[in-house]
């Protein structure tokens, strides 16, 4: 997972942090007792992977997920202080489930990676490991300083990756009318394939964590039929305006047609997601306005049209059990196809 973003200064000279990255990992790995060294990304109560050493000798990939509490990198990132660990014996719970136990470490050098965005406060966006065996543990003291200037070119590189990010996201949204739709003020589905999918990009660089929304209408067809289609027209501009006042700037908000809405709720876990779901539906419900919504959760372990699978069949099962339901009690039983 290579982070490669070209940022044209006045001399037209570029960065490739995902290059400065791997050639950062490997100079360690030849400079040091260990061949396995990887970045992670501290989200929540776990670790992603986002870089590993290509001379690594362990079992690790990016996009793998694995729980802070079962290394010591939730030490390093309370802390903010580099570490060296060595077990069984200063890891006993660690060395029976884990990274730890899945890639047959016994020894751990890790170091924080902080970063300071244009946008926000600074944070300590994850840590540098190697992993090795026991054996290895006589010198690597020695080698900590070099480990922690690593992980200050590291830090360098993903903060000058996303700081590029954020400039060419604001240069997407800031696209020409063709991407919205005319009748909500949304993005339409050309937008959506343009901003979400480079959002998704990101989030796989970083390891994030979004959510993903289905919204569908439910009484737009019997609208138009029953009132015309200026009538349905209104519907649409109306559950626009619910949708857009329940989600932030930063989120990413689409008509793709018809009856059908889309979000990319930006850093949101699934719980999160969830939440944001059924309020959404609430407030839609509150405004008078029936619909059927569907959310998965996106991370660096999958790719978008995976979550969007997932969350249109969330979507596409609640309006099939909303119509059952609704039609129990009639005489005719229309199949939900």
């Amino acid at each position: 997972m290579d982070v490669q973003c070209a940022t044209d200064g006045a001399g037209g000279s570029a960065v490739q942090p995902g290059t400065m990255i791997s050639q950062t990992l490997s100079l360690l790995a030849a400079s040091t007792p260990l061949r396995t060294w990887f970045v992670a990304r501290a989200r929540s109560q776990e670790h992603i992977v986002l870089h590993v050493s290509p001379e690594a000798d362990r079992a690790l990939a990016p996009g793998q997920a694995y729980a802070s509490s079962g290394t010591p990198c939730g030490t390093v990132v309370e802390t903010g202080r580099a570490i060296v660990a060595t077990g069984p014996e200063g890891w006993a719970a660690m060395r029976t489930e884990g990274l730890l136990h899945d890639c047959d470490a016994t020894l751990y050098i890790g170091s924080p990676l902080f970063w300071a965005p244009d946008e926000g406060v600074g944070e300590c966006f994850g840590t540098l490991v190697g992993l090795g065996e026991h054996s290895d543990a006589k010198g690597m003291a020695t080698c900590l300083p070099l480990v922690t200037h690593a992980a200050t070119v590291i830090g360098f590189a993903l903060q000058a990756a996303h700081d590029a990010d954020r400039l060419r996201r604001r240069a997407e949204r800031a696209e020409s009318e063709s991407t919205v739709d005319d009748l909500t003020r949304l993005y339409n589905r050309r937008g959506w394939q343009t901003i979400a999918y480079a959002e998704a990009g990101r989030i796989q660089r970083y390891g994030s964590a979004a959510g993903l929304i289905m919204i569908d209408l439910d009484e737009l067809k019997l609208t138009n039929d029953a009132f015309g289609h200026r009538a349905g027209d209104a519907l649409l501009r109306h559950a626009a305006q619910v949708i857009r006042s329940s989600f932030r700037d930063s989120d990413v908000i689409a008509r793709l047609g018809g009856d059908e809405f889309a979000v990319l709720l930006m850093e949101s876990d699934g719980p999160a997601t969830r939440w944001t779901a059924a309020r959404v539906q609430e407030s839609l419900a509150i405004a008078g306005i029936r619909a059927s919504v569907g959310w998965s959760t996106l991370d660096g372990s999958r790719d978008i049209d995976a979550a969007l699978h997932d969350a249109d069949a969330a979507m596409y099962a609640a309006k099939c059990t909303r119509r059952q339901f609704k039609l129990d009690a009639g005489p005719e039983r229309p199949r939900c196809a």
